[in-house]
Order: C-alpha cells, then sequence, then structure tokens
C-alpha cells in the first residue's frame, strides 16, 4: 500500500512523497539519526539528510494511483 510523506525541512521547505508501507517504517526509524537516507519514492530516488528534518507526518488512508476522471 502507497502512503503519502510530508518531510518538513529546517527553512521552511516540504518533501511530499508517495512511498511503500515498509518505507514509511524504515524512515520513522531514521528520524533523528545521522547522515543520509534514502527513500525509493514514485516520484523518484531521494536521498535525505536526516539533520534536517524538522517533522514528519504521514497522511491517513491509501494513495490511488489512478489518474484522471471517473464516471458519475
Amino acid at each position: 500500500m502507497s502512503r503519502r510523506v510530508e518531510l518538513g525541512l529546517e527553512g521552511g521547505g516540504v518533501l511530499l512523497l508517495t512511498v511503500e508501507d515498509g518505507d514509511v517504517a524504515a524512515l520513522r526509524g531514521a528520524i533523528g539519526g545521522t547522515g543520509f537516507h534514502d527513500v525509493a519514492s514514485e516520484e523518484g530516488d531521494n536521498s535525505v539528510d536526516l539533520a534536517k528534518v524538522t517533522y514528519m507526518r504521514v497522511h491517513a488512508g491509501e494513495v490511488s494511483s489512478r489518474i484522471g476522471f471517473s464516471g458519475a
């Protein structure tokens, strides 16, 4: 299942990623550490400087991967 994760960064920047549950758990465990943590996401590969992360928000619910309009 894919989840949206929002990482707040020093200086006010925000990184919004779509990642698998296992990667969410790994990132959550790495927060507060030092160095860089690699995160694979639907948007691409990312290296996050853990010392610069100020918060992590995991949005509730699964992300729909379907693009387009639905018939009503």
